[in-house]
């Protein structure tokens, strides 16, 4: 049950982010296989589309397609062996009109400090035995080389939320740095879903014109929100060439309407 109402909010919020007039997305991840279609050779049809850059020392990103069908894990290669990564934080990002999964590895994890000279993702089929055996158990990305840091943008502090009325707050931010592709308000906020009658928290971005360092945001106000979910949720992401600012260094700042 859990899932199938995980399935259904996504669907309604992507849904809503469809419909809505501006740049506002509900973050989800995309239903639809990435996957090639029947017929392609079996190399493009098991490629999972991939790349890689450190964070830091210990944290790389890898930002990937995604095909809800599998469950999926990154590997570090040291030296002539691998091991899998510990995933430090992960999250969906819409990147050129459509959804990619951003993962933060830890290579440091359990005492090693050797760098990676290659990453590499595998997806495996999840419930295989709900599926035709044409569909692949297992798919791989190619080896992927590390980029430099210095690919991974800055994502600008959060310097006020100023409540304009009952239901309206100004949400204030540094001005981004670096010209990045894009600059997106993450909101986290109340959301109903029709189809199963039931409120829910839910995280949506919300793309910020160039140059704006301010957004006016409405508050979900209904008395239908229990309690325990009606605190809302604000902090800033960069994406850019294709790479997204720190996860970790995300830091929400919380109102309650």
């Amino acid at each position: 049950m859990p899932s199938r109402i995980a399935a259904a909010i996504a669907t309604c919020a992507l849904s809503l982010g469809a419909l809505a007039s501006g740049t506002a997305v509900a973050t989800a991840a995309p239903s639809a296989p990435t996957t090639g279609a029947a017929g392609d050779s079996p190399s493009l049809r098991t490629a999972i589309d991939a790349r890689a850059a450190a964070v830091d020392r210990c944290s790389y990103q890898v930002v990937r397609s995604h095909d809800s069908r599998y469950v999926y894990s990154v590997s570090g290669v040291f030296g002539g062996g691998a091991r899998e990564l510990t995933v430090q934080k992960e999250d969906y990002v819409r990147l050129s009109d459509d959804w990619s999964k951003v993962v933060q590895v830890d290579t440091c994890a359990g005492g090693q400090g050797q760098a990676p000279t290659a990453l590499r993702v595998t997806g495996k089929l999840d419930h295989p035995e709900h599926y035709d055996p044409s569909v692949p158990r297992t798919i791989h990305s190619n080896d992927l080389k590390p980029a430099a840091s210095s690919v991974i943008p800055k994502a600008p502090a959060l310097t006020s939320i100023d409540r304009l009325d009952a239901a309206t707050v100004r949400v204030t931010w540094k001005p981004a740095q670096g010209n990045p592709n894009q600059v997106i308000l993450m909101e986290r906020k109340p959301f109903y879903s029709s189809e199963l009658g039931l409120w829910h928290p839910y995280t949506f971005q919300r793309n910020v014109q160039s140059g704006a360092t301010s957004m006016d945001r409405k508050l979900e106000r209904s008395p239908g929100v229990p309690p325990t979910d009606r605190t809302h949720a604000y902090w800033m992401r960069v994406v850019n060439g294709g790479f997204v600012s720190d996860l970790r260094a995300e830091k929400p700042v919380t109102v309650e309407p």
